[in-house]
């Protein structure tokens, strides 16, 4: 962005058709705040522009069948849902459950841990025998014997009450099997899915072009990348051996796709100047629910 001029006024002399005393010639008058008032908004440009450069990801895919796990999956990270729930056809009290938009509730189910919500599923309206499709199905970080609440509701407007609440000592205990299944004081009963942290493939990298060079912008918490010791503001110098230097992000997305699988050799900066010669290739990534990355 190119500098603006900015119209000095000096008391006393004519500048531009100012004179002493604040007196203008009017034509000469419009023309000076209309230069002032562009001089102003450039000047103020300069100080708001700032570069946006957009990130960049490297490939996630599904694990392959059968794939070798190295490493397993972290101990203290779950992939956790709720698979379904049965409820009984009536109140513990014999009410009837709704009595507008239909005779059945609307439930919907929340898990916590150490009494902070940790997720909810969707409301599925009007059914005894809720298995909410679209609920998030991800991986949690719980520390061992931490503990955990199960909890189904009715969202009803008027009697918006739980409908079972019931604690899990130690989660983690049930990982081995797949589930845990739940059994209500209210007759109603839940199925929640607990398993090892689901896995996918890739680097875990995101990264983005700055200035003509490439720069790592984050990376997955349990992933090949963060493994490797990459982290955000670390360049990319080189891959192959060929420097990123001016390279356009297709030809830096082509150099990083050929080579995930069979192995990145990259040469890195640190922002403390340092260097280093890094391996890094495809392996699992166990992402966490906060990372956003689609695990079903």
């Amino acid at each position: 962005m190119e500098k603006g001029a900015v119209m000095s006024v000096t008391r006393g002399k004519s500048v531009g058709g100012l004179r002493q005393g604040g007196a203008v010639r009017g034509g000469a008058a419009k023309t000076n705040v209309a230069w002032l008032g562009l001089a102003l908004v450039l000047a103020a440009g300069q100080n708001a522009c700032s570069a946006v450069y957009p990130e960049l990801s490297t490939p996630v895919r599904a694990a392959p069948a059968q794939a070798k796990l190295e490493p397993e999956p972290p101990e203290d990270v779950l992939y956790i849902y709720v698979a379904k729930a049965v409820i009984p056809d009536r109140t513990r009290d014999g009410r009837q459950w709704d009595s507008v938009g239909g005779d059945l509730p609307d439930p919907f189910a929340k898990v916590f841990v150490d009494d902070v919500e940790l997720f909810r599923t969707p409301v599925e309206s009007n059914t005894l025998r809720p298995t909410w499709p679209d609920a998030v199905r991800a991986n949690y970080r719980i520390a061992p014997r931490t503990p955990v609440r199960f909890e189904l509701w009715d969202d009803n407007a008027l009697t918006h009450s739980p409908i079972c609440m019931h604690p899990i000592d130690d989660i983690h205990q049930h990982a081995s099997q797949g589930f845990v299944d739940i059994q209500c004081d209210s007759g109603a009963s839940a199925s929640l899915v607990v398993a090892p942290a689901r896995a996918m493939f890739g680097l875990g990298l995101y990264y983005e072009l700055r200035a003509q060079d490439v720069y790592v912008t984050r990376v997955l918490v349990e992933s090949p990348a963060a493994r490797a010791g990459l982290g955000q503001g670390i360049q990319i110098v080189s891959i192959q051996g060929e420097s990123l230097h001016g390279k356009d992000p297709d030809t830096v997305r082509s150099l990083i796709n050929a080579n995930l699988r069979t192995g990145l050799n990259m040469q890195i900066q640190r922002p403390d100047g340092s260097t280093a010669l890094i391996e890094l290739k495809e392996g699992p990534i166990y992402p966490l629910s906060s990372e956003k990355i689609d695990l079903q």
